[in-house]
């Protein structure tokens, strides 16, 4: 992707599922590079099958990333992603720390539409969480399981982009999520990032939920965010 997209995240769609598909109808029709991301939470409504929970998201045309957060053993993550490539899903993540379970996994999408995202570190942790865990900085963290990602063959990596200096010159994907432009304020994401300073330190793909999806005019808070990430 050349351009700078945005995924926007549903995150009540389990909660609120009608209300949520009527938004991403109104949204959908908005001009710009953008998509929309479904967490797991959703994909395990099991009084629905995965084709029928995907199908009203998917049938507007724009790309959509299934937040999944993997770390399973390679026959299940197999399993998954299996059946997500045959539903043409767009993206999906996987945590780098899955390490060695993940190469045979993300040869299933090979020759498909379906692309792999590294999970580095959540943007809901910070140094502290770092240091606690793993005995480095958090922009060590983020270098460490970057690098684990793209070698287990993952074809971009996400990470907060307040650590995007310290993967410059990594030639794959970048996704940052926990996108907060100035206008919103909330205490969700410890190493949140503005949609402009995200593009300019090279993210390819920003995520933006709370922003749009709480805002009283959701297609002009979308608007705003597109704007915004046009340098």
């Amino acid at each position: 992707m050349q351009k700078p997209f945005l995924f926007v995240a549903l995150d009540d769609l389990a909660n609120k599922e009608e209300e949520t598909l009527q938004t991403v109808e109104q949204l959908a029709g908005v001009k710009g590079d953008f998509g929309f991301k479904v967490n797991l939470d959703y994909l395990l409504n099991f009084k629905k099958g995965l084709k029928d929970l995907l199908r009203p998201i998917q049938q507007f045309g724009r790309p959509v990333f299934t937040d999944l957060k993997m770390w399973n053993g390679t026959r299940t993550m197999i399993s998954v992603i299996e059946n997500l490539v045959s539903l043409e899903v767009d993206f999906l993540n996987v945590y780098a720390l899955a390490d060695n379970l993940l190469p045979k996994a993300i040869k299933i999408t090979d020759g498909t539409r379906t692309k792999v995202l590294g999970l580095t570190v959540l943007t809901h942790f910070d140094k502290t969480y770092c240091q606690k865990h793993f005995r480095r900085s958090i922009k060590e963290t983020v270098r460490h399981f970057a690098e684990v990602a793209i070698k287990a063959g993952c074809h971009g990596i996400i990470l907060p982009g307040t650590t995007l200096e310290v993967v410059q010159d990594l030639k794959t994907i970048k996704v940052v999520p926990g996108v907060r432009p100035t206008w919103y304020q909330d205490t969700r994401h410890e190493e949140e990032v503005e949609p402009r300073t995200a593009v300019e330190k090279d993210a390819h793909i920003l995520v933006c939920g709370s922003p749009i999806m709480k805002a009283t005019d959701k297609v002009n808070a979308l608007k705003r965010i597109l704007e915004e990430m046009r340098i």
